[in-house]
Formats: structure tokens, sequence, C-alpha cells
């Protein structure tokens, strides 16, 4: 995510504290639903504007966040998760050291 834009780090950043503070940072994995509507209102970027679909269009592109396909027949918002890719990059940001800790110890949890 080193090219990404301001708005599209804001915006991924504020969907993890979101989630943090509703599930715990615990349950942050990839495949985990952003909510990216309340994100960008923490963030000051209305969600009706041009900007703030950029800065998903740019996330989606740079692999951080993916459609849900699952939500395809939903309604209103696209649904997007969190990838490894977004969260490997929220850890390298500094912005979820936490984070990071609980998935070295998953990984640990899941190899041996």
């Amino acid at each position: 995510m080193e090219h990404t834009s301001e708005d599209a780090r804001a915006l991924i950043r504020a969907a993890q504290e979101v989630h943090a503070e509703r599930h715990g940072e615990q349950t942050f994995l990839p495949g985990t639903y952003l909510s990216f509507p309340k994100a960008a209102k923490r963030t000051g970027i209305r969600s009706d504007r041009q900007r703030y679909h950029d800065a998903l269009e740019e996330l989606e592109y740079e692999g951080a966040i993916e459609w849900d396909p699952s939500a395809r027949y939903a309604r209103g918002e696209k649904h997007y998760l969190i990838t490894q890719s977004g969260l490997d990059d929220l850890g390298s940001a500094g912005t979820s050291a936490g984070a990071v800790a609980i998935l070295d110890g998953q990984r640990k949890l899941f190899e041996g």
C-alpha cells in the first residue's frame, strides 16, 4: 500500500478501528467484513462523494480489500473484506502492532 493515497490509508485504518471497537482486535483477520461507510464518517470523507469511491477502488486495486462475493445480492454499499495483504500493509505501517502480534500467534497455532 505504499502507493495508496492518504484517503485510502485513512479509510482502512478507520475501518480497522471501527471493527476493533465492536468485536476486538483479535477478530481482525483475513476475510473480516469492513464497515467503510462508518469509517468514512469517522475520517470526514463523505461516502456519497467520488473521493470515497476512488479510495475504495484504490484499496481494491492494491489488493488490500476484496469484494465479498457472498454479498452479491446485497443492496446498498458493496461489502468488502480485508485481505492478508491488507493486514500485512496495516502492520508494516505501524498502525496495528496488536493485530500483527495476534496474527503471528495464530500463525503459530496453525503451523504446529
